[in-house]
């Protein structure tokens, strides 16, 4: 009996004497993304677009019962603007695992569920996922069959099924944890701790990572996003964001990016923040995040070993600190205009995840009972 033949899929090549480096394996085929261990997300893009090349979309005369699911992911992630193939192009590879091999009519409930199992339990994938990423890559599977019925590629709309994720209270820093962080990054652990939680005193465990620290002090007193506080440069620049010591804002994006849902509108310079970046300006070249004289793409390395050393939970990472920066200016009674404007996120997010730290929140409501009849 014939070997079931595997799937595309993504390995790491190691090799004596040379580099590491992720490669496609499509049955007896390997091919190089020319991607390193640290490279991974690049590496998993080379893999959507290397099973998006293999693919030519088929829509026949619009019939969802003849049109491939893989047809309709193939052609909306030919067609996605190169700002949003990040996440997208990704999410292609695993919900081509699942649905690749049905026609668009058989996208329903059952299917819908079968992936979502099937991702949170590590079936598909390198690994098991929380389930409100299968559903951000649900939401992907219905852009893609969206934009075939809106492209007139097909007859009629196919509704995809999300499982509802229970809203959960975003995890935010204590100013006495988010120094811990900083003191993490600079090679400090706790050395001990009170009754009260507080720290009795600090011992140096490791070297310092000053790009780390830098980061960590950047995001939370601007709530900007990872990748865009990385990018940042002290020059006005095409293609990243940067640093404006003169008039005292930050840029979020280059001059020739465009603006994507991600939002990354200008922000002005916290007082408290702007001594450090003086600072930092005279002790860099590019920008306030580079290490060894370089721009990096990402630290999740040295952000994971500064909350290891900070002693914080896992569930701390460098999204917590947008939250932390949006939960403190909302508990000092900044108006929730404000803050959307500042972190630039929609003021309707705001009121639905941050709401409940406002100091007036509810506050009709107690003093209803007060009142004299």
């Amino acid at each position: 009996m014939p070997r079931h033949a595997e799937p595309v899929r993504l390995c790491l090549r190691r090799r004596a004497g040379r580099p590491a480096v992720y490669v496609i394996r499509d049955r007896g085929l390997e091919v190089s993304t020319g991607c390193g261990p640290d490279r991974q997300s690049e590496a998993e893009e080379a893999l959507a677009r290397y099973v998006a090349a293999k693919h030519t979309p088929d829509f026949g005369d619009g019939d969802p019962r003849r049109i491939a699911v893989a047809d309709c992911l193939t052609y909306y992630l030919e067609n996605l603007r190169d700002d949003h193939r990040g996440p997208e192009a990704v999410h292609l590879v695993w919900l081509v695992a699942h649905f690749g091999d049905l026609t668009c009519d058989g996208v329903n409930a059952e299917s819908c569920k079968a992936y979502v199992r099937a991702r949170t339990r590590g079936v598909i994938g390198r690994r098991a996922v929380a389930e409100s990423t299968a559903k951000r890559e649900l939401d992907t599977l219905s852009a893609a069959l969206n934009y075939a019925w809106k492209a007139g590629r097909m007859d009629r709309p196919i509704p995809v099924l999300k499982p509802s994720i229970e809203l959960q209270e975003a995890r935010w820093l204590t100013r006495d944890e988010a120094a811990r962080l900083v003191r993490g990054a600079l090679g400090f652990t706790p050395a001990g701790f009170d009754r009260d939680g507080r720290v009795t005193g600090w011992r140096r465990e490791a070297a310092p990572n000053y790009h780390v620290a830098r980061f960590i002090l950047i995001a939370l007193y601007t709530g900007t996003r990872h990748a865009a506080v990385l990018g940042l440069r002290w020059t006005r620049n095409a293609d990243a964001g940067s640093v404006d010591l003169q008039d005292n804002r930050i840029y979020r994006r280059g001059q020739s990016e465009r603006e994507t849902r991600k939002r990354r509108r200008p922000c002005t310079i916290p007082r408290r923040l702007l001594p450090h970046l003086l600072r930092w300006r005279r002790l860099t070249i590019h920008g306030p995040c580079e290490y060894a004289g370089e721009i990096i793409q990402r630290q999740k390395t040295g952000f994971e070993s500064a909350r290891r050393l900070a002693q914080l939970d896992e569930d701390v990472t460098p999204h917590t600190l947008k939250h932390t920066c949006i939960t403190w200016l909302l508990r000092e009674g900044v108006s929730t205009w404000d803050v959307a404007g500042f972190t630039s996120t929609s003021e309707a997010l705001i009121r639905r995840v941050y709401g409940h730290h406002c100091p007036d929140h509810m506050e009709g409501v107690r003093n209803a009972f007060s009142r004299r009849r």
